[in-house]
This record gives structure tokens, sequence and C-alpha cells, in this order.
């Protein structure tokens, strides 16, 4: 008889490797780094997790889930979008400004610093980016519909260009340790979305 999965030890090692990989990266957190903050033996790691990249996804799967309820509470309120998109922005900023602009987004971090790499994660990261876009657009289609913006508003390429300018003005945000691309990015979504306002 086969032994069965410890579920408690594979969330603890998620967890661990989640703010392992969050703070370092992917390529800086070793199996033994996780190992040692999981409280487990490197074996018994290699256990749940033959192989790093197999952890990866688990950690990405993980992170993605939590996202997707953040999102999904967010945009089903029903409240105004603009203000909606607004806020989005603003709460980024003041969690980058309280962590000294460290941190930022997870998805984006492994974004960038894995989709040449490792198609698995790449293809993983293209899904959560997606569906977080068809999220967004799903919102602005529901104004558009209720009448709150024009009719010819395309709000799959709104919500496209929403979120390319909040994952650059995370990564100017790490970059010169400032929060002002925050700011500027909020206003150009913002002034866009106004503009097809009725």
């Amino acid at each position: 008889m086969s032994r069965q999965p410890n579920t408690e030890a594979r969330e603890r090692i998620v967890a661990a490797a989640f703010k392992l990989m969050y703070d370092r990266g992917f390529n800086d957190v070793s199996m033994d780094d996780v190992a040692s903050a999981a409280g487990l033996k490197k074996a018994n790691l290699f256990h749940y997790y033959p192989t790093k990249e197999a952890l990866g996804l688990a950690v990405f799967d993980y992170a993605s889930a939590r996202m997707r309820a953040r999102v999904e509470e967010r945009f089903s309120k029903g409240e105004d979008p603009i203000r909606l998109v607004e806020g989005m922005f603003s709460e980024v900023a003041d969690g980058m400004e309280a962590n000294a602009c460290r941190g930022g987004c997870f998805v984006g971090n492994l974004a960038q610093e894995l989709s040449d790499h490792y198609e698995k994660m790449r293809l993983r990261i293209s899904g959560h980016i997606k569906e977080w876009t068809g999220q967004l657009a799903a919102a602005l289609e529901r104004s558009r519909e209720k009448g709150y913006f024009r009719k010819d508003m395309k709000c799959r390429e709104s919500a496209e260009a929403i979120l390319s300018l909040f994952e650059g003005a995370t990564l100017m945000c790490k970059a010169n340790k400032d929060t002002q691309p925050f700011d500027s990015a909020k206003v150009m979504a913002v002034s866009y979305l106004k503009g097809y306002k009725k």
C-alpha cells in the first residue's frame, strides 16, 4: 500500500518556499534553503517535490490562488470601476512604500526571471495574467453594458493596457526605490478610463 501524502507537510514546504522566493527570487533559493525553512531534511523535501521546477510550479499555484481570491473579491463588489482601478494602484503603492520598494508582484517577478528559461512556468504565468486581465475586462464590460462607459470602449484591450501600466510601475518602483511611478501610472489609467465615461 502506498503511503498517503502528508498535506500539512506540503503546505508547510510551499509556504516556506514562497516566502523565500518572494524575498530572493527563484534562482537564489536552493532546495537546502527550503528544507531548512520548512524544518525538513532535504531527502524528505525531494519526496514531495523531486525537482526545484516542480516546487516552483507548486509555489506559483499557491501564490496565484491567493492573488486570484483577492482580485475576485475586489472586482466582484460592483463599485465604481474608475475608483476600483485607482484603488488597485494606490493599495500596492502603499504596500511598496511600507516595504522600502521591495518585493512587488510575485507573478511579475517570476515572469521577468523565468519566462525565457522554464516553459512550463511561462505558460502558468501567462495563464494567470490572462485570467487577471479577463477579470478586469469583465468588470469594465459590466460597467459598459450599464451605460457607465461609451459603447466603443474595448474592454479587453483596456484591461491589458491598465495591467501593463501596473506591472511597469511595479518594476520602476523597485528599480528606482520610489513609488512615484505608481502615481504616474494611476493618473494615466484613470485619465484613460475617464475618456470613455459617458
